[in-house]
């Protein structure tokens, strides 16, 4: 019997072609694994979103549905998709796969065939540095150093929105409560302290159409306050 796995698509207003991108991915990976996409609608308010939905009930995409009205952040969504999985392994990106498939199958392929219990993607560099605007590249690299010199953690691309993990990661992630920018660290943070889990990072790419947004300084301040009490309570 196929290996399950649940994969997780939070979406805040996505843009319209998220649907394809997710048929795509399906259509290559269906062969492979048992596959259910759980999509979490986290206040998005875009009026082709219903239509969305049916048009992949139309191809026969095995997904689940989630939605709430207010907007609450990547994090909230991501635990809400998490807590309804029933699969062995669970995986999480964007609702618009911006990853090549290549790199998201990497990712799969590991998580099911090697002994860690969660895998994170790393992004080279040079890559995806030179999408970002001159505020979040010095943000990235000062974020990078904190964590790599700092706190000494073996991750150093916490922020990766690709990750993949078994039942004890999922119980791990699940502990998590920072609802926006900050809850990939808190999970590697908090994963990276457990002795009794395993994580390897694996090199992944992104697609060449992929735009970084821009991060507000508001965010920032809050994030750093998120920081804080992660580091205090931890």
């Amino acid at each position: 019997m196929p290996v399950s796995i649940d994969i997780i698509l939070p979406c805040y207003q996505p843009n319209s072609n998220w649907a394809n991108e997710l048929l795509t991915f399906h259509q290559a990976a269906n062969q492979l694994y048992t596959i259910k996409y759980i999509i979490v609608n986290d206040g998005s308010t875009n009026d082709y979103f219903t239509s969305q939905l049916i048009w992949l009930k139309e191809k026969d995409i095995p997904f689940e549905f989630i939605t709430y009205d207010v907007n609450r952040g990547k994090g909230y969504a991501l635990r809400q998709g998490i807590k309804v999985s029933t699969a062995e392994y669970v995986m999480y990106t964007d609702c618009d796969f911006p990853f090549t498939l290549k790199s998201t199958f990497d990712l799969i392929n590991s998580l099911v065939s090697q002994p860690y219990d969660i895998f994170v993607g790393y992004r080279n560099d040079a890559y995806y540095e030179k999408k970002m605007s001159l505020f979040r590249k010095i943000l990235s690299k000062t974020f990078r150093f904190f964590v790599k010199r700092i706190l000494k953690m073996p991750i150093t691309d916490t922020q990766c929105g690709l990750k993949g993990f078994n039942a004890k990661g999922k119980t791990k992630f699940l502990l998590t409560s920072i609802d926006r920018y900050l809850f990939d660290f808190e999970f590697i943070y908090m994963a990276c302290k457990d002795k009794s889990l395993s994580i390897r990072p694996i090199q992944v790419q992104l697609k060449e159409n992929i735009i970084f947004s821009k991060m507000k300084l508001k965010v920032v301040l809050q994030e750093l306050i998120n920081l804080s009490r992660i580091l205090i309570l931890n």
